[in-house]
């Protein structure tokens, strides 16, 4: 009985991947769909419509799921990217080589034939040039059982398809930006549902979250920042009080929990006479910084523009009660401030 020939494919959810997972099943082969959490995007992991998890996909897809979680391990490539970061702190090219290394890892676990992903070449300005491919190639460590099913025409042959693993002719020669071809192959595999579905939504694309990072970087520096405040990134308005004072204020009453578990070791901000939001200060604070982040806060609170608020501020054992006036809508204070 001839050996099941066995691949492993990088399964965000997204439009690509799918495709590539139904491209190599529709020959025969045994595919494991294989989600990596880097700790840096969206933990739902579902499709654009909300009704779909990258799970779900694969089970509709007909393939194994497996799901590797790299997030401590990851932070040398967000820290220290060999080839750099994009526009924001996406280091794209580093992060798709840490992918890679991590499929091959579990190719071996698996004892499966080659591993697959759904890049197209010219799609991703950061990952998928034609010269930034070929580094991924060399750099993999299988180097010749890395295949791209969807570009695979534009590519020279891999071991799977000289071996005859995978029938060349069967592969898609796509280049590009454009998704016309990827909308039609969906189509024509029947799985223009699962196409719809969208990747983890990775946060270190978006302008906000990097310009967050960026600023934690410039008060700790690489080899001291405050890793375990990553998710704390993503919750609340984040300000500059002063060259090492941080505040966060919640912006609604989910946020006010979600801050919750941040308090201990910082300074904690609330309001005692009217109704508003709390904050969490990291760094070091003056006098003068703890009443600058008091009228800030004020500002979003239901306090008028001239009535005098009242601030009870803890960190650890000590507390300090400020009386002040909150900051007006337009203070221009704010925008500088505003991370």
């Amino acid at each position: 009985m001839a050996k099941k020939i066995k691949a492993i494919g990088l399964l965000s959810g997204g439009l690509d991947s799918v495709l590539a997972c139904a491209l190599i099943k529709e020959q025969g082969i045994e595919v494991t769909g294989l989600l990596i959490r880097t700790g840096f995007t969206d933990h739902k992991e579902v499709s654009a419509d909300g009704k779909r998890s990258v799970e779900d996909t694969a089970k509709a897809l007909g393939v194994k799921f497996r799901i590797e979680n790299i997030q401590e391990e990851y932070w040398d490539t967000l820290l220290y990217p060999k080839y750099g970061y994009g526009k924001n702190v996406n280091p794209c090219l580093d992060c798709h080589l840490h992918m890679i290394r991590v499929a091959a890892r579990v190719m071996k676990e698996e004892g499966a034939d080659f591993v697959f992903t759904g890049e197209v070449v010219g799609q991703r300005p950061k990952s998928q040039l034609a010269h930034q491919m070929k580094i991924a190639l060399q750099e993999s460590g299988i180097e010749g059982k890395l295949l791209r099913p969807l570009s695979a025409l534009c590519l020279e042959p891999t071991i799977p398809e000289l071996e005859g693993l995978v029938d060349r002719n069967k592969l898609k020669g796509f280049q590009g930006r454009g998704r016309t071809p990827q909308l039609s192959l969906a189509k024509e595999l029947g799985v223009e549902e699962l196409a719809v579905a969208a990747g983890g939504n990775c946060y270190l694309i978006v302008p906000e979250y990097g310009d967050r990072v960026k600023d934690l970087l410039d008060q700790y520096g690489k080899d001291d920042f405050p890793r375990k405040d990553a998710p704390l990134l993503r919750i609340g308005r984040h300000f500059r009080i002063s060259e090492n004072a941080k505040l966060v204020i919640s912006r609604d009453e989910s946020e006010y929990h979600l801050l919750q578990p941040y308090i201990s070791g910082r300074y904690f901000f609330e309001i005692k006479n009217v109704i508003g939001g709390i904050a969490i200060g990291s760094g070091e604070f003056s006098k003068k910084d703890m009443e600058l982040a008091s009228r800030l806060l004020g500002r979003y609170s239901k306090a008028k523009p001239d009535e005098e608020i009242q601030v009870h501020v803890i960190l650890n054992e000590n507390t300090w009660d400020i009386n002040c006036t909150p900051l007006s809508a337009d203070d221009l204070l704010i925008s500088d401030m505003r991370i």
